[in-house]
């Protein structure tokens, strides 16, 4: 099996490839949960609208049943992971790329005394906390203007970063944070403004929610945002290509079928949906579906003759196919 496994990260790739140039930056939404003087709620927007190629609104709070769950009485804190996959869960809006929270609450992660914050990289939602970076204005200013740039970086899918640098390094400390850089360095500021970029595509919220829902096994979810994008008419052959992959990670063999025969339908040259579409039918494994894959592949090659990975796949598959099962998939012109 490593070899179609292989083969299968080589085609789909990464979602994000595929966006052209985006004429609207993607929208951060900034909350406040708990008591937060709205000064740094604009303070926030103001730090990402100087450095990053984003737009940024402040927002309605969140309330307190958003995150009741996560409050850990004993520690007296707010669990951050908890609290992240509440958000997840209390989206506001449809807009938003990503949703920033600012709290005054102690915040900590599993294992750790306290963080300043926590992002997801995949369901773009990050809290910062104010808690421990109190001191002269000038003071909190610059301490929160670099947890912001962080934590939303995360939630643009930056990691960290070992880079002194960058202010995508780990600072875990108040010590450590007040010497920290305020700016990317450069290698994460390129792969920002290619994320930014590929965000601000319509349809890229509700992919990105569909693969949250696909994480956590809620596929009747993933559906109604792949069927909410097609009714809002966001029919763009890449977009329902990486709604077909996300739907392929996570063994959902039929949808991504569906998704791919809808976009091969439509867009008949297009060999990398051929191809995918191969793998998919390939995966799954139903009666029929290793001839049908080969079919794909052979489509595949006649749209794009020198693909030497397919081809390689191709011969691969056949010559482990017994005749008899291949039926009739054609051979390539």
């Amino acid at each position: 099996m490593g070899l179609w496994v292989g083969l299968c990260w080589c085609l789909v790739g990464s979602s994000l490839a595929w966006a052209q140039s985006s004429d609207r930056p993607p929208l951060v939404a900034v909350r406040a949960l708990g008591p937060v003087a709205p000064e740094y709620l604009r303070m926030a927007c103001r730090n990402l609208l100087e450095t990053y190629p984003v737009r940024c609104e402040v927002r309605s709070p969140h309330a307190w049943q958003d995150v009741s769950s996560a409050w850990n009485e004993r520690r007296d804190q707010l669990d951050a992971r908890v609290t992240l996959e509440n958000f997840f869960r209390n989206r506001l809006g449809d807009d938003a790329v990503v949703e920033l929270t600012i709290t005054n609450w102690d915040i900590y992660e599993d294992r750790k005394p306290f963080v300043f914050g926590l992002a997801s990289l995949t369901d773009r939602v990050a809290i910062v906390s104010l808690h421990r970076i109190d001191g002269s204005s000038s003071r909190i200013a610059a301490r929160l203007g670099k947890l912001v740039r962080h934590e939303v970086g995360h939630a643009f899918g930056l990691h960290h970063h070992a880079d002194e640098t960058c202010v995508m390094r780990q600072d875990p400390t108040v010590a450590s944070l007040d010497t920290a850089p305020t700016a990317l360095c450069t290698a994460c500021h390129t792969r920002l403004e290619q994320q930014a970029n590929a965000l601000g595509q319509p349809g890229q919220i509700a992919l990105d929610r569909a693969r949250g829902h696909l994480v956590r096994g809620e596929t009747e979810a993933a559906r109604e945002e792949l069927v909410r994008t097609l009714w809002a008419g966001h029919r763009d052959p890449d977009l329902l290509d990486a709604f077909a992959v996300a739907f392929f990670e996570a063994e959902h063999f039929n949808e991504a079928i569906s998704v791919l025969t809808f976009v091969a339908e439509q867009y008949p040259t297009r060999p990398r949906t051929r191809a995918n579409l191969g793998l998919a039918y390939q995966m799954r494994g139903d009666q029929g579906d290793i001839a049908r894959a080969i079919e794909q592949f052979h489509e595949a090659l006649k749209l794009r003759p020198r693909w030497v990975l397919v081809q390689m796949h191709l011969d691969s598959l056949m010559h482990a196919t017994p005749a008899r099962a291949q039926g009739p998939a054609n051979e390539p012109d």
